[in-house]
């Protein structure tokens, strides 16, 4: 009896959509905005439909709508024929607004976790992690590890709303040791590290502005530094397919293993991609920076890593990097191609 009295209870609790047909479903409210409602029953999971599809929608607890003109309301919600009715245990009559003039609708604790909170600098990180080691000890002695973090943090943090700026970190490294008896030590050392930081001026166009810093001990570059900002476009904005295209001018500042140092003006023209295929992840990107008044600096990079899934947060990671610095270090090659294989731990 106890079971059956929880049942009707929650039942009653239960938010109700009532489709144009006639149709019903129990269950909850997850969110709206001008176009459409995604409500979620027991019965059918996750659907979203379509307020032309929709005879009458009741909440029984509250939820916030936000209007395009910014307006915020809270209260339960009474969705019949084009008018929300907005009741609030606090106001003496009921406010209505048009579903078409509401930018969202969310539930309170989304609305303050996620819409107005500022969290902190250390908080609202998702992206990768990875490394991968080997060791061999024999008549030759070798060591060598990498490592890979990709980092974004989007305000809001969550996807579905209209993101307002983005924050980007990524660090990538190659070390390696060789040696063997009476023979001189063979060393690798690859670093990079970037900060990027956008801010939206549309739903497509961003701002930007980037801090980049590389040494590759195989190019005879000690250390690269290049400051600078551009302009950036969203060409693809899907839940499988993120692609974006980044052009910036920036100042760079080189300098080798033999001491010499240049300074030059370059741009960066970047494509980067994200591809999902089911639970499988592909991240690549391609950039060409043509050097402005130092001809022969030019420089070419390009990535690709796959990312295949282990155990909850866990993949295995294979990843080929390369770079083209057209003016290294005499006696160093150009060109510096990085395979490595790890695993990957995926921040949420």
């Amino acid at each position: 009896m106890a079971m059956l009295w929880l049942t009707l209870a929650l039942g009653l609790r239960a938010d109700t959509l009532i489709f144009a047909n006639g149709d019903q479903l129990s269950g909850t409210l997850v969110r709206a905005d001008a176009a459409a409602c995604v409500f979620k029953s027991d019965m059918a999971g996750l659907v979203t439909v379509p307020w032309s599809n929709i005879r009458e929608l009741r909440t029984t607890d509250a939820y916030v709508v936000v209007g395009k003109d910014a307006s915020v309301q809270r209260g339960q919600l009474l969705v019949d024929g084009a008018t929300v009715e907005i009741t609030s245990d606090g106001a003496p009559q009921p406010t209505f607004i048009a579903p078409a003039d509401t930018r969202m609708i969310v539930d309170p604790k989304t609305y303050a976790e996620a819409v107005t909170a500022h969290p902190h600098v250390w908080q609202s990180w998702r992206g990768q992690v990875s490394g991968g080691f080997s060791q061999i000890s024999a008549t030759q002695a070798s060591t060598s590890f990498t490592s890979r973090i990709e980092l974004q943090r989007p305000v809001p943090s969550l996807a579905w709303l209209p993101q307002q700026s983005d924050t980007l970190f990524h660090y990538e490294s190659t070390y390696g040791r060789l040696s063997q008896p009476h023979l001189p030590t063979v060393r690798t050392s690859i670093y990079s590290l970037g900060v990027e930081q956008d801010q939206d001026v549309s739903g497509r166009l961003f701002l930007f502005g980037n801090a980049q810093l590389d040494h590759n001990f195989s190019q005879g570059l000690q250390l690269q530094q290049a400051y600078g900002g551009g302009v950036g476009w969203k060409l693809i904005q899907t839940a499988p397919t993120q692609l974006a295209l980044r052009a910036d001018l920036h100042w760079t500042h080189q300098r080798f293993l033999s001491l010499a140092n240049e300074r030059f003006l370059a741009s960066s023209f970047t494509e980067t991609l994200r591809q999902n295929y089911g639970r499988v992840v592909w991240t690549q990107n391609v950039s060409l920076t043509p050097s402005y008044t130092k001809g022969l600096a030019y420089q070419m990079a390009g990535m690709s890593s796959w990312a295949v899934p282990v155990y909850r947060s866990l993949s295995l990671n294979f990843t080929v990097m390369d770079n083209y610095l057209n003016n290294p270090q005499p006696g160093f090659l150009k060109n510096s191609l990085q395979i490595s294989t790890g695993v990957q731990f995926n921040v949420q």
